[in-house]
């Protein structure tokens, strides 16, 4: 859900003290000139297009949700700030021997996915077709940028923005695991093993992405080759180079977590193995802070717990976890339970903004919150769950909204700094309709499903209502009164016309497309819990887009105005999210259901399976013997 909260390059970026979207907005009249998108909506015969799910409100009301009490963090003094003398925990982690991860029978799998009849949720010919995009992405990327980080399409060429350790390969080894692509990881793992994550001439590590992107490729292919349930023909010593490369890299990381309150910082020197804060200036005081980003120190829990359990290091564990105790127990307490800001002084361990939401700079925290719950269930992920159903709660009651004139149409406002809500939503907020959905499951809270239908239907609305098919970054809508959130736009007149056709508007500087999986992501979830086939139906539209236009001769590339027909112009660059998310979820939405069944593997923020702590044939220890619990 993936939650790339920093658009900029990574060696020149600090992190984004607040989000640079404009404020939202929204509606007016009608507009025959405008180009019909390529795909409708299936329940709009006539006039204005409409959410297909047009039954009913969501409820504003949730019931069971526990009560929940703040507790002090590791270092908190009893007036709430920080102290440097607080529980210790080590700031580089300590070698430890690899321990066995099945100490006993485990807990019997939840039944997260819909039981699908014998034959049917899946499309042979649809997943063929998105792994014939894969092999044409990667084989580009083969012969113009092999051991670079990302392909260049435009001038058939490559670039290290990620420190030079070839993060496309890293991060694209598990999709290509998944779809069987045995000689492409054959050529992975023989990259992947002599990989020098000790050492980078591209200066200071960015350590959210490195971790999610490169820590969670590394990870997710070991879970995923020894797990018994994909083709595991590879020289043996390159596979466990994935978990020895993991150590290494995390081992690095963890020196950004050297800050008075353990909160990470958001750069690590490799060098010096010492943490780069980034920093936040409040405008109206003008005061600095050391800072970070709650997406950022709140995404390290999953991956981390989950090195942890491999290697027998609790290092990792409590790192991550000292960190998300700050983000759980906010002090001040955000305007809405739960939705915290985007900004956190590492000094104090004190909440710096209000700007709270599903949005770029929080999202992955939220998202990994019930998935960490899903992973193992602890004392300590019991508290991430009540927190995450606290932020849910305040979702229904406050931020979940219905632009001017359309009340089938759901959207998730964004709270600006100060916490007031912005009627606008980003792109990065779509992967909350299927993490609503995974707790409705997870949690046996049905009255979640329609919550997390109705947000993937409305991220859906704004792909199927573009020219191109694909959505932009970010949009705004009118509110109930028909007022904008920025005086300005109640009177632009073509977004007020554009509102008035579809719900919503695109604002200026937001009309790229950019290999944004959430909104797919949210289709994935919807189509595996609900097997309504709408939602596969719709993830087909997208990838017809896709391909129709991101690709070129040279592979795929970011398009830089979805509004415009053939996507207006190209940008000269291919993240490598594109083959670890966007491609992963779209062949699972045609792949068998079995094939990574979400009872049996949790997904990462970057789209990289983990085995789930249940029992499942005893394949979590990589034993391959029968086991308690089923599937």
């Amino acid at each position: 859900m993936a939650r790339y909260w920093t658009l900029a390059l990574p060696l020149l970026a600090i992190v984004r003290a607040e989000s640079d979207l404009p404020p939202a907005t929204s509606d007016s009249s009608s507009f025959a000139w405008w180009p019909a998108p390529p795909f409708t909506t299936l329940s709009a015969e006539s006039g204005p297009v409409s959410a297909h799910r047009s039954k009913h409100p969501v409820s504003t009301s949730l019931t069971g949700i526990p009560s929940y009490t703040y507790t002090s963090p590791p270092g908190y003094t009893s007036s709430g700030s920080a102290t440097a003398s607080g529980t210790s925990y080590t700031n580089s982690t300590s070698p430890a021997s690899p321990t066995s991860t099945g100490s006993g029978p485990l807990p019997a799998c939840k039944t997260i996915q819909y039981d699908f009849p014998a034959g049917s949720g899946s499309n042979a010919d649809r997943a063929a077709a998105v792994q014939e995009a894969y092999v044409f992405g990667w084989d580009a990327y083969t012969k113009y940028a092999f051991g670079k980080d990302e392909l260049q399409p435009l001038n058939a060429s490559g670039m290290n923005d990620w420190y030079g350790w070839g993060v496309t390969i890293v991060d694209a080894i598990d999709t290509a695991i998944v779809m069987n692509l045995t000689d492409i990881v054959t050529q992975q793992l023989a990259f992947i093993q002599n990989i020098n994550f000790n050492a980078t001439t591209y200066g200071p590590v960015e350590i959210f992405d490195t971790s999610i992107r490169y820590l969670g490729g590394l990870i997710s292919a070991y879970d995923l080759l020894k797990s018994g349930q994909f083709p595991n023909t590879y020289d043996q010593a390159q596979v466990d180079a994935l978990l020895a490369q993991s150590v290494s890299l995390a081992d690095k990381i963890a020196f950004g977590f050297n800050s008075p309150t353990g909160l990470s910082s958001t750069n690590v020197n490799f060098t010096s193995n010492e943490p780069v804060f980034g920093t936040y200036t409040i405008a109206a005081t003008n005061q600095t802070f050391n800072s970070t980003n709650t997406a950022s120190t709140g995404t390290f829990i999953l991956e981390w717990f989950r090195l942890s359990d491999l290697t027998g290091n609790e290092t990792y564990r409590q790192l991550s976890a000292r960190a998300e105790s700050y983000l759980v127990n906010p002090s001040p307490a955000p305007v809405y339970p739960g939705l915290v800001g985007t900004q956190f002084d590492v000094d104090t361990g004190d909440m710096l903004t209000f700007d709270g939401g599903w949005h770029a700079g929080v999202d992955s925290f939220l998202e990994y919150l019930i998935k960490t719950y899903q992973y193992q269930v602890t004392e300590t992920t019991t508290q991430y769950k009540d927190f995450w159903l606290q932020a849910v709660q305040s979702t229904t009651e406050y931020i979940t909204l219905h632009p001017y004139g359309f009340p089938a149409i759901t959207f998730l406002s964004e709270l600006d700094v100060n916490g007031s809500i912005s009627y606008s939503e980003d792109d990065f907020t779509c992967f909350a309709g299927g993490n609503f959905l995974l707790g409705a499951k997870l949690l046996d809270m049905p009255e979640l499903i329609d919550l997390g239908l109705d947000v993937t239907d409305g991220c859906h609305q704004t792909y199927n209502t573009t020219l191109t098919g694909l959505g932009p970054i970010a949009w705004a809508w009118y509110n109930e009164s028909n007022l904008a959130y920025d005086p300005l736009d109640n009177n632009d007149a073509p977004e007020r016309r554009f509102a008035t056709k579809y719900g919503y508007f695109i604002p200026d500087g937001s009309e790229n497309y950019a290999s944004r999986p959430e909104t797919i992501e949210s289709l994935f979830y919807a189509h595996r819990i609900t097997g309504d086939p709408i939602w596969a139906e719709y993830a087909w539209e997208i990838f017809l887009a896709i391909n129709d236009t991101m690709r070129n001769a040279n592979g795929f590339a970011t398009i830089n105005n979805v509004n415009m027909p053939f996507g207006g112009s190209m940008t000269n660059g291919l993240d490598s999210f594109f083959f670890a998310e966007v491609l992963k979820y779209l062949y699972l939405i045609f792949a068998d259901p079995s094939v990574i069944d979400l009872g049996q593997w949790v997904l990462g923020t970057e789209n990289h399976p983990f085995l789930v702590q249940c029992g499942i044939g005893d394949i979590d220890n990589y034993s391959g013997a029968p086991s308690n619990g089923t599937g």
